[in-house]
């Protein structure tokens, strides 16, 4: 396959990009990109006439979606006016009605739902997916769903980071005694998970649940990632500093006095952060720190939202963050918290043919609300689009 006369926006040929580099993209105009058995193969100068509108930068790679649910919950969007997440939660709504959905859910309903998202977020854009168990609280669902996302993997051969999390403690159970039931799922599924990941928040569990769960599972060389200091700050960046993490989420009651003791990778939410009305002037302090910056959608019940260009409109409207920092943290920083960073996530030959051809500047993303200005997906070389072999299976 040919990609003929595009421009290329890319992050740099690195593991990430931090500090001055989240700043710097390689501009080359005026190419041809060929595609061979997935990848990048070339990329020469074309000989075709200069149409300076069309660019192509990596496809995106989310690092934080809990993309396999049965369920809506638009019936909470009012609610938490009045009462909070924290409220819907404590009320047994919010991720305890999807836990209850999801676990009655017959697993080819769930394969269907889930599907049907993660389609329409390929054809915006979207190639590369971490996604989460959580939404069951016994080892049975905790399987369907990773059996999901081992369908989704083989059917639409897509690269899918598995995650088991803990989300919230079972009602009427103890969180020390979660604990075991936890650490008995990770030894079950430790040769089909990539990550463990736990809510560490008020409503969820304390830093002390998330150090053994996670210090267990690296001790049978599963790393960490972790949801923290979304809702309260509970010291957990002190509390887990000694484990292997690749990535805090979420971060926003993070205190400037912590920002010092984070040595992994921080995905941002950005639609998460806006629907809970919270303070986000730490990512300015973050990003001035040279932290890596990754950027997720979230993609849950609670924060529905399959168009990663709009995940990138909101941030570069809404938070510190330059069109050059979200294409990096949304490409090569987010590939590398999942440790794909050598695979994908930049525009270079050898690299995975993830890409998404623009109809306009590079500039535009973010500018133009209600304009798509995507012509084409490309992840591993297919087309993603909405008429594609891919999008109509």
């Amino acid at each position: 396959m040919l990609v003929e006369n595009v421009n290329i926006a890319s992050p740099l040929n690195r593991e990430f990009a931090a500090g001055s580099f989240l700043d710097q993209l390689e501009i080359i105009e005026h190419q041809d990109v060929k595609i061979v058995n997935g990848k990048i193969d070339s990329i020469t100068p074309s000989s075709g006439p200069v149409k300076e509108s069309r660019w192509i930068i990596p496809a995106f790679a989310d690092p934080h979606t809990h993309a396999i649910f049965c369920g809506t919950r638009e019936n909470e969007i009012d609610l938490k006016k009045r009462v909070g997440y924290d409220g819907v939660l404590k009320s047994g709504g919010g991720i305890y009605s999807t836990i209850k959905s999801t676990t009655e859910c017959d697993e080819d309903a769930l394969y269907d739902e889930t599907e049907k998202r993660v389609l329409n977020m390929m054809r915006n854009g979207t190639a590369v997916f971490e996604m989460k168990t959580g939404y069951g609280t016994d080892q049975q669902t905790e399987e369907k769903m990773l059996r999901i996302m081992e369908r989704l993997e083989r059917d639409l051969k897509l690269s899918i980071k598995k995650t088991l999390l803990a989300h919230v403690i079972p009602k009427g159970v103890e969180e020390g005694s979660f604990l075991k039931t936890f650490e008995e799922m990770i030894e079950e599924f430790k040769k089909r998970i990539d990550y463990v990941d736990v809510f560490v928040d008020a409503g969820a569990f304390s830093p002390s649940f998330a150090f053994d769960a996670i210090q267990f599972s690296n001790s049978i060389n599963i790393p960490g990632r972790v949801h923290l200091n979304e809702l309260q700050n509970l010291d957990g960046i002190a509390a887990l500093r000694n484990l292997d993490i690749r990535t805090y989420d979420h971060m926003i009651e993070t205190r400037e006095d912590e920002l010092d003791k984070i040595r992994s990778a921080v995905t941002v939410l950005p639609f998460t952060a806006i629907s809970l009305r919270k303070d986000i002037s730490v990512f300015s302090k973050m990003k001035d720190k040279g932290k890596v910056l990754a950027i997720g959608s979230d993609l849950s019940p609670n924060t529905y939202i399959t168009s990663f260009p709009l995940v990138l409109s909101l941030a570069r409207q809404l938070f510190p963050f330059t069109i050059e920092n979200l294409i990096n943290m949304s490409t090569l920083n987010s590939s590398y918290t999942l440790s794909l960073s050598d695979r994908t996530g930049s525009v270079h030959p050898g690299k995975e043919a993830n890409l998404i051809v623009l109809n306009d500047h590079f500039n535009k993303l973010g500018y133009k609300f209600g304009e798509g200005i995507i012509e084409r997906v490309l992840v591993n070389g297919k087309d993603a689009g909405k008429d594609s072999e891919m999008a109509l299976r």
